[in-house]
């Protein structure tokens, strides 16, 4: 993954943490850049001025540290596809002259059975 595209990946992930791939990408991302930033407390990720900064901050250290540049790919790999999911629309419809006349599922992601009836 090239090294723009990691560090894009961290906006994303401020902008997820609602959903649980994103509040895990989000704390994996703070445990990793404590080490380079020395903070303490971890940036909120709501706070868009304060994730500017750490956007910056770990833009300049990957440029200076292959090895920083490197663990940061591998983060953007772990959690790419969380986050890209996030990111993704469906727009499910039954339209047209659609005449139904049973159950219809419409959604992203199905993990696990769907049954219907008894």
């Amino acid at each position: 993954m090239e090294l723009e595209s990691a560090i894009a990946l961290v906006t994303a992930a401020a902008g997820s943490v609602a959903t649980e791939a994103g509040r895990h990408a989000w704390e994996s991302l703070m445990s990793l850049t404590r080490r380079i930033t020395g903070r303490a407390d971890p940036v909120v990720p709501d706070d868009e001025e304060s994730v500017r900064v750490l956007v910056g901050e770990i833009s300049d250290r990957a440029e200076a540290d292959e090895e920083f540049a490197d663990q940061l790919r591998d983060w953007a790999a772990t959690h790419q596809p969380a986050l890209d999911a996030q990111r993704s629309t469906v727009h499910n419809k039954v339209g047209g002259n659609a005449q139904v006349s049973g159950p219809v599922i419409q959604a992203q992601n199905i993990t696990g059975p769907i049954t219907f009836g008894s």
